[in-house]
């Protein structure tokens, strides 16, 4: 032990100064999550007939935007079409919800509320969402037509069939941009 060290003060960290980003053209985080809120509540509410399970999924994704927060989204409306009559809304609904929740939750999800994302971010997204959101819906429309002589079938297999269709787009998507 060194006893010299005990009489001299420490070495002191330099004060970084405060660093900010100018982004000329963006949305606050916080208006990406109040949008996604009121996705969910405006989209599952109706659908599912009751306000309190949408609003309580709503108030989880605004504070907390993470991937967990949609998978739980996922498990709740899986439990809901378990034993329901198919219907091709509610189905619609479901997939547009979920992943219009899962994109804004993928751009704001590293942020503080505060912070604020770039409009071209935004818009890349959106278009990407609207390319596999068109994929997506035109699934659970085969999924059904498809289903149409089977009423036996369990139409939960549509909303796996849309995720499978979602997730086979984001992986070319994915693959496609990182290895050019």
């Amino acid at each position: 032990m060194n006893l010299a060290n005990l009489f001299n003060p420490a070495p002191q960290r330099r004060q970084r100064p405060p660093v900010s980003i100018d982004l000329e053209h963006s949305v606050p985080a916080w208006l990406l999550r109040g949008a996604s809120a009121a996705v969910i509540v405006l989209g599952l509410g109706p659908v599912v007939g009751d306000l309190v399970v949408p609003l309580l999924v709503a108030v989880a994704i605004v504070i907390v935007p993470h991937p967990g927060v949609v998978a739980a989204l996922t498990l709740v409306g899986a439990g809901y079409v378990w034993n329901q009559p198919p219907d091709l809304l509610v189905c619609a609904v479901f997939v547009l919800v979920l992943h219009a929740v899962a994109t804004l939750a993928r751009l704001t999800a590293p942020l503080p509320p505060t912070g604020r994302v770039e409009s071209r971010l935004v818009l890349r997204a959106l278009a990407g969402f609207a390319v596999i959101q068109l994929l997506a819906q035109a699934m659970v429309v085969l999924a059904f037509a498809a289903m149409a002589g089977m009423p036996t079938f369990s139409w939960f297999a549509v909303l796996v069939l849309a995720g499978i269709a979602a997730a086979v787009v984001a992986g070319v998507r994915w693959v496609g941009r990182h290895t050019q």
